[in-house]
């Protein structure tokens, strides 16, 4: 598996993200109950609009996706919407241990310092979205709410990424390109984040 690096050409005019939530849901065939099991497995999915270009814009866009050979190969990706929090957190901000399953992460910056609902961070391999508006208290110690919740334990003192926090996809789409005289069409490219 190698890593590929996204050409300058790949400027998406449209992007989402999805947490895709993995879970089992079980009925009662005769009372009408239900019990819902979250296997806290989430992942992200992500899909990409890219315009139509140049010719040397879509060829080069053609060769990202050969070399990705299909889900073999991994690239990095962020929400490219949004590669910065709405909220005012920046600097070198760390976490502080939290385990796996944790549906909150504690986070040491700068007092006044917040983050808001759907600002992303990156912790240990981790991309995550802030699940509701938070601030640091005069201590600079800012407990965040996650929407997705920890896949795995996160050691004290590990950086926290709030610039274009990213983690590594697979490409699960197969685009053709088309080209005409003088330019090439756009692509839409899915992707979901490779879990290891």
């Amino acid at each position: 598996m190698t890593l590929i690096a996204l050409p300058p050409a790949f400027r998406p005019e449209s992007f989402s993200m999805t947490l895709a939530v993995t879970q089992r849901a079980f009925s009662s065939p005769f009372g009408g109950s239900e019990q819902v099991i979250d296997q806290l497995n989430d992942r992200w999915t992500a899909n990409v609009v890219l315009p139509r270009g140049s010719q040397a814009d879509v060829a080069a866009r053609e060769a990202f996706v050969g070399a990705m050979r299909g889900m073999a190969n991994t690239c990095l990706l962020w929400h490219m919407a949004r590669s910065q929090p709405i909220g005012t957190m920046r600097g070198a901000p760390t976490a502080q241990a939290a385990a796996a399953g944790a549906g909150s992460l504690t986070v040491n910056t700068v007092a006044g310092a917040t983050l808001r609902m759907g600002d992303m961070i990156g912790v240990s391999g981790l991309l995550l979205q802030v699940a509701a508006d938070a601030t640091a208290n005069g201590a600079g110690v800012i407990v965040v709410p996650l929407v997705n919740r920890l896949r795995r334990a996160i050691t004290a003192g590990t950086a926290v990424t709030w610039n274009k926090p990213s983690v590594e996809f697979r490409l699960v789409s197969v685009p053709s390109f088309q080209f005409f005289f003088g330019y090439g069409e756009g692509a839409s490219l899915d992707f979901v984040e490779a879990v290891s």
